[in-house]
């Protein structure tokens, strides 16, 4: 994209003639500029924002050759001559801009070349069902219908969703039920509660097939997605709380979560270095130990290796449940972060070459459908390269920074 082309589309913003997508990009983008100082705000303007945001793209626009960018560690306006780039990217039927941090003077376009035929897919929807026997069933290739009784509780394959039915039950017995993904894989269930789950790649859950009238408890381990549902006690005057048990990877205690009904997404895998728990709406009690943490909507909470909770308050809240919706969404992510994303979903192996890990940072979104071949030119155009062998994927640090 070309400086006329980016000033274009500063225009289209400024005259409402932007895609919904196009303008959730641009606002973004400008939003942070008020909030790192980049432009100075009056008081008048805070109040009246998005006008603010008409008349000051009109200012950036007439008076200088600006272009948005992303340098590193922040957002900011560049003059054309100092301007590192946006990248437009067309592929996977999909329009986005993509945003890397660099401090080169130029601009990048990208069209994906045609793909060869031995490329890498994307992951896609599936999971191993290990009912309370032990009895495997690869759901996968599991045709709807019934698959299982438990607990009285029909365990029910619908359009790629476990659903467990347990309006004809009657018994007390507490049966557990585990759907572990592999890596290339995602799926969601509905628990018996009416509880919805999604589970990210390389993710487990283990759950009663049917939860008694006072207690609702779960275990999980990688990246997991909640709805919960509410529920009332026996009593018919307290709700029953919703415990998600989070397990490392050796299977150490990684917290608690405690919810009576929320959303909320879990990323507890083992190579992280923390475990993040963000709240969407409602509200939670994260425990760890003697210490417990209270989240409202938009907060993260971070247990790290030690042991020691902290609170983000404006958490990128998009950006951590973009997996769910399809998108791999970064905000100033690392590429050993990026990496892990694509191993999980492409079940790849990642190599950095003579042991040297770029220092890039990236910004913006790639729709999870993609090849692999198609998101590692995008990522290329940062001035990385990458070598394929087989399952092997070896990132070359380039040589134009």
């Amino acid at each position: 994209m070309n400086t006329e082309q980016a000033k274009e589309l500063l225009q289209r913003y400024r005259m409402g003639l932007c895609t919904e997508e196009e303008k959730l990009v641009i606002e973004k983008w400008l939003a942070s500029l008020a909030e790192e100082g980049q432009w100075e705000w009056t008081a008048q303007e805070k109040e009246t924002f998005k006008e603010t945001l008409q008349m000051r793209i009109g200012r950036e626009i007439d008076e200088t050759d600006a272009v948005p960018v992303i340098p590193q560690k922040r957002f900011r306006v560049f003059h054309f001559v100092a301007a590192a780039a946006i990248i437009l990217i067309m592929g996977a039927g999909a329009y986005s801009l993509f945003f890397r941090s660099t401090e080169k003077k130029e601009t990048l376009t990208h069209k994906p070349d045609p793909q060869p035929g031995n490329d890498i897919q994307p992951g896609e929807n599936g999971a191993i069902l290990t009912l309370a026997n032990g009895e495997k069933i690869v759901l996968d290739s599991a045709g709807n219908g019934t698959l299982a009784i438990q607990s009285d509780v029909k365990v029910i394959n619908k359009g790629g969703q476990l659903i467990y039915d347990s309006k004809s039950s009657s018994t007390n017995e507490v049966v557990y039920n585990t759907i572990s993904t592999p890596r290339a894989k995602q799926f969601k269930l509905q628990l018996s509660d009416g509880t919805r789950v999604w589970l990210n790649a390389a993710s487990s859950i283990r759950y009663p097939a049917r939860f008694t009238q006072n207690s609702r408890t779960v275990e999980i381990s990688g990246e997991v997605y909640f709805e919960v549902a509410s529920r009332q006690a026996a009593n018919g005057k307290e709700k029953v709380p919703f415990l998600v048990k989070i397990l490392s990877g050796t299977g150490d205690d990684g917290g608690t979560i405690k919810v009576t009904g929320t959303h909320f997404n879990i990323n507890a895998y083992e190579d992280e270095s923390l475990i993040k728990t963000t709240l969407i709406e409602g509200s939670i009690a994260f425990n760890k130990g003697d210490s417990e943490k209270q989240l409202m909507p938009g907060e993260q909470a971070q247990l790290n290796k030690k042991g020691i909770i902290k609170i983000l308050k404006n958490a990128n809240v998009e950006a951590e449940i973009a997996w769910k919706n399809g998108y791999f969404t970064y905000d100033k992510t690392d590429i050993q972060t990026v990496m892990k994303q694509l191993s999980r979903w492409y079940d790849i192996e990642v190599d950095y070459e003579n042991g040297i890990v770029p220092d890039d940072k990236y910004w913006g979104d790639i729709q999870r459908d993609a090849t692999l071949s198609t998101v590692l030119k995008v990522l290329e155009m940062s001035g990385l390269k990458f070598r394929i062998e087989g399952k092997k994927v070896t990132v070359i640090k380039g040589n134009d920074k």
